[in-house]
């Protein structure tokens, strides 16, 4: 998602912010997490994660913490991309294997 809003090599570790989000079930969870993220995009201090770690996730009640790894989002610095107004429900498939873990999400641009 942060792909598309900049060139993620133009971002640098610089703060950490933290999210919590939860569902109803996995769908849920999924869209909570990134609209968090997105919050924290477009709300002051504007800050866009190069890298994000996920600390906890309970599967079992829909409930998951998470780290984000950037700065805050400067024009002068980073090139501007594509605005993403919203997570979208649509389509949206969570495909849970023991080896391998594929998300797909459709974002509202």
């Amino acid at each position: 998602m942060f792909g598309y809003m900049t060139e993620l090599d133009t971002v640098e570790k610089l703060k950490t912010e933290s999210i919590e989000a939860e569902g109803s079930d996995l769908l849920s969870l999924l869209y909570h997490f990134l609209d968090e993220f997105l919050f924290l995009f477009n709300a002051d201090p504007f800050f866009i994660p190069k890298e994000i770690k996920i600390t906890e996730f309970d599967n079992e009640n829909f409930k998951i913490k998470a780290e984000g790894y950037g700065e805050t989002f400067d024009l002068k610095k980073h090139p501007q991309g594509t605005e993403v107004k919203a997570i979208t429900y649509s389509n949206m498939q969570v495909h849970d294997q023991l080896d391998k873990h594929d998300i797909f999400v459709i974002i509202d641009i």
